[in-house]
């Protein structure tokens, strides 16, 4: 008995048809049947039988379809599992504001240790990051906050805030703290305010008059119309990178204060690279410290 025949067997039950399992299988007609014989010969028993134009299964048959169908799926999920081990390769899924010269700093921090190749995708929120995980389109990925996934483990790698900006040539520049009043006529770069997160910035600056914003495409953007003097910002830590204050000023906004997010790891559950998943949260975990650690000088 191998894979073969199992899958030959599932798919004539399926299809209720040998020459259709030959069409879809790309084999044909006698090779189904050789297979579906042999298959017989060794368990010994008829497993399907004919009524009229209808190709139905024994009883031994019905027995055997749901052993078919598990002992398929364990061999896909060993070949898988075999292949992640084979390949070298840590797929990472990324939630928007995450300063690439971080990530950078991460993996070039986990390579001193461990020779290792990454590919890294970069997703619209937290939620289809999580998606991406559960689907295996990624190993790994960094989110704020946990989303409930129940197939899903986490790991809290990083306690986030949100900083407010200007640029160095900005009237509000000046400032030794931020007040809501101080943002009167005032105009702030923003992305995607349809998210959760610019949802949260939206709602602490309720009462605001006459507060303009700018709604931009990505952070990149943001970040040279602040520089620019275009406007402030509100935005989160890991968007930052060491060189922030070479460009920019960061002022106190205590309205802001208590607004925190938990950067955390998902990963699936018994994932075969574990340990490299582990060595890559620590990875990121130093350098986001080591960040942390310079904008509070």
């Amino acid at each position: 008995m191998d894979d073969e025949q199992l899958l030959t067997f599932i798919t004539v039950y399926e299809l209720n048809n040998y020459s259709r399992t030959a069409d879809h299988l790309n084999l044909t007609q006698p090779a189904v049947t050789a297979r579906i014989q042999k298959l017989e010969i060794e368990l010994g028993c008829k497993l399907f039988y004919r009524d009229g134009k209808k190709i139905l299964l024994t009883q031994e048959g019905k027995a055997l379809l749901p052993f078919a169908r598990k002992i398929l799926s364990y061999i896909n999920e060993a070949r898988q599992t075999i292949e992640l081990l084979k390949t070298p390769t840590i797929t990472i899924g990324l939630s928007p504001a995450i300063s690439v010269s971080l990530v950078l700093d991460a993996l070039t921090l986990l390579r001193e240790s461990e020779e290792q190749s990454f590919d890294m995708l970069e997703a619209a929120d937290s939620v289809e990051v999580s998606k991406m995980v559960e689907s295996g389109l990624v190993d790994i990925g960094l989110v704020r906050d946990v989303i409930p996934f129940p197939n899903l483990e986490s790991k809290k790698i990083f306690h986030e805030k949100l900083f407010f900006i200007v640029g160095k040539g900005h009237p509000l520049a000046a400032k030794t703290e931020i007040k809501k009043e101080d943002l009167m006529n005032q105009t702030m770069i923003c992305y995607r305010r349809e998210s959760a997160l610019w949802q949260k910035i939206d709602e602490k600056l309720v009462g605001v008059k006459d507060l303009k914003r700018i709604e931009v495409g990505g952070f990149e953007m943001l970040l040279s119309m602040v520089k620019n003097n275009w406007g402030f910002c509100i935005v989160p830590e890991l968007i930052l990178s060491k060189n922030i204050k070479n460009d920019f000023y960061i002022i106190p906004f205590p309205d802001f204060e208590d607004l925190t997010y938990n950067i955390t790891g998902v990963y699936k559950k018994d994932f075969p690279k574990f340990e490299k998943l582990l060595l890559l949260l620590q990875s990121f975990e130093s350098t986001l410290k080591e960040l942390q650690n310079h904008l509070n000088v």
